[in-house]
């Protein structure tokens, strides 16, 4: 299983702080599972796709997708999925 951390907006659309989800072996599947689970709202507002121009802030681990592989980037038992809308308020 793969703990996701949901902050903002996308908590908010989530309706949950934290889960646990069975993904697949890469970000991008990850986050395919996650659309399944919260359907055509977390895939239009968060997702973005078809163009997957994402509007989040990923880490993995603590580290930003973009230096782990992207969407590609492997993911696997007992990982940390942190997720953030790109732009944040105070």
């Amino acid at each position: 299983m793969t703990r996701v951390s949901f902050f903002g907006m996308v908590r908010d659309i989530i309706g949950e702080k934290e889960i646990q989800i069975q993904g697949g072996d890469s970000v991008e599947s990850l986050l395919e599972a996650l659309s399944g689970r919260y359907g055509v709202q977390f895939g239009e507002k968060v997702l973005k796709t078809p163009e997957r121009d994402l509007a989040l802030i990923l880490l993995l681990n603590g580290r930003h997708i973009e230096h782990v592989g992207g969407l590609s980037a492997p993911v696997k038992e007992g990982d940390h999925l942190a997720v953030f809308p790109l732009v944040g308020g105070g």
